[in-house]
């Protein structure tokens, strides 16, 4: 008994975000997306960036929120000669297949107590991308870049976290999402091929694209 009463103090005593007393709440994540279906036949772990703003009527238990997402899915870098050096000067080429997306929707959420958990649910738009820069070798600036390929889809998403409370207005967040995009054309990494006459060659792929997505970041208050 006396443990639980230390417990429910603690909780008491436990510095917690003042949403409830806010309109806006947002927040940015490291974001670790794990695809399913055919497209994790042809991909591996993805990782990137996510922020959200959620907009909420004060002390509701229900707000607005808008998710963007930057998540990179395959990666690959090549060295080539530059032109007129007969090969005594590199260049690296980088190629990147990426996502960029953008939703909207409702989310529920506790808005009291240490321990917040939420659910949502989201519809928007995912704009698959490969592009290419090139680089001085060791440099940092790019000194060309082009896309190679892109698509978008609809895209849809429903998921969960907690807020985790470290003070008075600011939370560790961590999320769980299943978020799918219609069929959508995408090219995977290795998928483009130089043709041997200063050109390159690729076909794209087409399927659905299913992914679980973990999110780890700091959401705030205002």
């Amino acid at each position: 008994m006396r443990r639980l009463r230390f417990v429910l103090l603690a909780l008491t005593l436990w510095p917690a975000p003042v949403f409830a007393e806010t309109d806006l709440v947002g927040g940015a994540a490291l974001l670790v997306a794990s695809p399913r279906g055919t497209f994790d036949d042809v991909v591996g772990t993805g990782w990137g960036l996510a922020g959200h703003a959620l907009l909420t009527p004060p002390g509701r238990p229900f707000g607005l929120r808008i998710d963007g997402a930057f998540l990179v899915y395959g990666s690959e870098t090549i060295t080539v000669p530059f032109s007129g050096t007969a090969g005594r000067v590199g260049l690296d080429v980088t190629t990147d297949n990426w996502i960029g997306s953008l939703s909207v929707g409702p989310e529920l959420m506790a808005r009291s107590g240490p321990v917040r958990p939420y659910v949502h649910a989201l519809a928007g738009i995912a704009y698959f991308a490969t592009t290419s820069e090139v680089k001085g070798r060791g440099g940092a600036l790019p000194l060309a870049r082009s896309t190679n390929f892109d698509d978008s889809t609809f895209r849809w998403s429903v998921g969960g976290g907690l807020n985790l409370a470290v003070g008075r207005r600011v939370a560790v967040d961590v999320g769980l999402a299943w978020a799918s995009n219609d069929r959508v054309s995408y090219l995977a990494e290795g998928d483009i091929q130089d043709d041997g006459h200063g050109g390159v060659v690729f076909e794209p792929r087409r399927s659905r694209v299913d992914l679980v997505q973990l999110t780890i970041g700091v959401t705030g208050g205002w």
